[in-house]
């Protein structure tokens, strides 16, 4: 997207360049004998007329590369092209028409309040709102250069910025959807290497500490970002795979999807297997071989992967070994041994997926749906949630308003907007945009309160920097105009590069780039980059405000729904495979079902977790910890879920009617207890964040799960039912861990009343 947004600027600068010296477009001719002062004005304004047909075409090839990535096909971007243009035309001639100030000023605002609305009209009614409010905007600020008679030129110019855009984007950036998952598939081979090394080394250094990690679990929570990361790459590529195109010829996608599934998976488990098994002591024999294993995923050497496996699962079988390793020792260890030889083997599939399989999915490839949703191209974090949340009642008075998120946000960004102008105006009549512009961008791309006061503190933070920057760059460049638009060019890709890392990032290269466009208009001073720090933190300082007080829509009531949305998935997961292991003929249970609905799961997660980020801070005191506790036995969910899938699909359970009774009971009382989870979260229940439950308890059925796992014959500790059971246990434990973290009553079935 940066590459793209920035090559296109660049030939759209040479291109209204060249229009603008053959045409003369609104060019003042410069008499031959006129006095060197009026020929320097004239220049003056020549030069500022031709700067603004560049700014236009600028902002739409902008506007274009954040978009385009909404349309998954190339018909809609092309359509979507096409139409943007002439929306922008309309509104920038209605701001050229508009003179009287008052007027003017109040017409942004109605435009800019009923763009926003139009997000209700998806892609095109997100992008053509911005479009509408930039079209005024610029017609408001250039109509004391340009009159409406000649509106024609400004056309032409921007006619010239679609026709390049449309040029360089389906020439060269055009949708090709088998080259964007072969893309992926190289970006998650190389995350998941990451990660192994990640492993590989914690192990080591934990092993010489003696199963100490050192370092204040550091390399734990990197090691957890590095795995949230891998999801969201798996994720991305799963959301690729319903189009028709997206599997190169001889790939199966639900083969492609299933191999991505159970790499993940493995990798994931060695993830938490291997510290595990660092904090024992354990012999020589096991501890080498699971180090064998570590070193060749980090290398990717399958070979060795798979021989360390055999070697470990040998030492296990040894009779020598047995006085010396416990029941739990080798249950971890064969999982550790089972997760790295299924990465192994599926992450080679993954890379290198022969075609003579893909005949085989054909009823698989039918039935596959993706259960991702992406938004231009990404995730859509926190999105979905907060227009869940937006339509539920809060229990605030302030939030005790239901109602669409695009009319919220569109009634917000209408005040925040006001105020802006107001408070800008009072600053700098002649700057009161840079307030203006604060106070809109505190709303694009952000869902909740939170996420919208982050995105204020950052862009006050970036102008600081920014500011910095640009001074010493301007001076350093000068009227140099050559490397003016280089350095343009370069901090515009680095903000957009950086962006999706920190929106500070952005913001920098945007006031490096504003510093760069004032030195070209011969305005430029320190004093106006101060002007425009001031200007800029009291838009985005009365935006903030808006959030908290006008319709708020609080993180806390969005992560309420984010949890009870990944509780709820969770518990459908649990229930399907519960279901396969008592009845392996369920279709509800069937391979395909099961892992969509772990699909489900993870889409949860990464949303859950994309709410709560704005909430990790001390500033939210006893919450913080909750929150953190919460997300513990959400991550440690997850990964009991997924082994559950593979456990339930590896091996059928031997159960007798009264096992399978007794399975189905459990997994009644399972379901029952979970419902008091999301009962509690459920807008119905009106808590707060730090309210009891109604007191409907949490009642724990590992008891029995446990009872169904001795009834199975052989009581063999490592087989694909037992394993299962044993999950079914732990998730037990997290749901009443995540049960007490939400504040609901928690209890033993021995103690209960029923």
């Amino acid at each position: 997207m940066a590459t793209e947004i920035v090559v296109t600027i660049g030939i759209i600068l040479a291109a209204e360049w060249i229009f603008v010296h053959a045409s003369g477009a609104l060019q003042v001719p410069i008499p031959a004998k006129a006095p060197a002062a009026l020929a320097g004005q004239l220049w003056k304004l020549n030069h500022a007329l031709e700067v603004i047909g560049m700014m236009l075409g600028a902002i739409l090839a902008m506007m274009a590369g954040f978009g385009l990535g909404l349309y998954p096909k190339a018909r809609a971007q092309l359509g979507s092209l096409l139409f943007l243009p002439v929306l922008e035309l309309a509104t920038l001639a209605l701001g050229l028409e508009v003179h009287v100030r008052v007027l003017a000023l109040a017409l942004l605002v109605v435009i800019l309040t009923v763009g926003t609305y139009c997000r209700r009209f998806g892609p095109l009614g997100f992008m053509g709102g911005m479009l509408a409010f930039l079209g005024a905007f610029l017609g408001f600020f250039i109509q004391d250069y340009v009159r409406l008679a000649e509106f024609g030129w400004l056309a032409a110019e921007v006619a010239i910025a679609t026709a390049v855009t449309i040029t360089v984007h389906f020439a060269f950036f055009r949708p090709r959807p088998a080259r964007a998952v072969r893309r992926m598939q190289r970006s998650y081979s190389a995350r998941s290497h990451a990660v192994a090394a990640e492993v590989a080394d914690l192990y080591t250094t934990m092993t010489r500490r003696g199963g100490a990690p050192g370092g204040r679990h550091r390399p734990q929570r990197r090691l957890q970002r590095q795995l949230l990361r891998l999801n969201e790459a798996a994720l991305l590529i799963d959301a690729q795979l319903d189009r028709q195109t997206a599997a190169a010829v001889g790939w199966s996608a639900a083969r492609l999807h299933q191999l991505l599934f159970d790499s993940e998976v493995g990798l994931s488990n060695v993830a938490r297997f291997a510290p595990a098994i660092a904090r024992r002591s354990l012999p020589a024999a096991v501890t080498t071989a699971v180090g064998r294993a570590l070193d060749g995923i980090r290398d990717s050497d399958f070979g060795a992967v798979l021989a360390a496996a055999e070697a470990l699962r040998d030492a296990l079988d040894d009779p020598r070994q047995g006085t010396a390793l416990r029941a739990d020792d080798r249950v971890l260890l064969h999982r550790f041994a089972t997760s790295v030889t299924e990465f192994a083997a599926a992450l080679r599939a993954f890379r290198l997926y022969p075609a003579a399989q893909a005949m085989d999915d054909a009823a698989a490839e039918a039935d596959f749906r993706t259960q991702v949703t992406t938004s231009g191209g990404w995730l859509p974090g926190s999105a979905f949630i907060a227009a869940n949340a937006s339509a539920e009642r809060g229990a605030g008075w302030l939030e005790w308003f239901r109602m669409a998120p695009y009319a919220r946000t569109a009634i917000q960004l209408g005040i925040a907007v006001t105020g802006a102008i107001l408070a800008g105006d009072a600053m700098s009549p002649k700057r009161f945009y840079w307030a203006v512009l604060a106070a809109f961008l505190v709303f694009m791309g952000t869902n909740t309160a939170g996420e919208q006061i982050r995105k204020g503190l950052f862009r006050v933070l970036g102008t600081i920097i920014g500011v910095v920057v640009g001074s010493l760059l301007a001076h350093a460049v000068g009227d140099t105009v050559w490397l003016q638009i280089v350095v343009i060019l370069v901090a515009l890709f680095l903000g957009l590069y950086l962006f999706r890392v920190n929106y500070t990032f952005m913001t920098i290269g945007i006031t490096i780039m504003i510093s760069q466009l004032y030195v070209e208009l011969d305005e430029f001073s320190n004093h106006l980059l101060l002007l425009r720090l001031g200007e800029t933190s009291v838009g985005a300082g009365i935006a903030m405000l808006t959030v908290l007080l006008v319709l708020p829509l609080h993180i806390r009531r969005v992560a309420r729904v984010a949890a009870r949305q990944q509780i709820e998935s969770l518990a459908d997961l649990v229930g399907r495979c519960t279901e396969r292991l008592a009845d392996p003929a369920s279709e509800a249970g069937s391979d395909l079902e099961l892992r969509a609905a772990a699909r489900r799961v993870d889409v949860a997660y990464q949303a859950l977790t994309a709410t709560v980020w704005p909430m990790r801070t001390p500033l939210l005191g006893r919450l913080a910890p909750r929150i953190a506790g919460f997300m513990a036995t959400v991550v440690a969910a997850r990964h009991y879920a997924h082994n559950l899938l593979l456990d339930v699909s590896a091996q059928r359970a031997d159960l007798d009617a009264t096992g399978t009774a007794a399975l189905t009971a459990a997994e009644s009382q399972l379901s029952v207890s979970i419902a008091a989870i999301t009962q509690t979260l459920a807008p119905a229940s009106a808590h707060g964040p730090d309210a009891e439950s109604d007191g409907r308890p949490y009642v724990r059925a590992a008891s029995l799960f446990a009872q169904v796992a001795d009834a199975l014959p052989g009581h063999v500790p490592t087989t694909s039912p037992q394993l299962a059971l044993d999950d079914l246990q732990l998730l037990d434990g997290t749901f009443a861990e995540a049960a007490r973290w939400a504040s609901v009553p928690v209890t033993d079935l021995d103690t209960a009343v029923h």
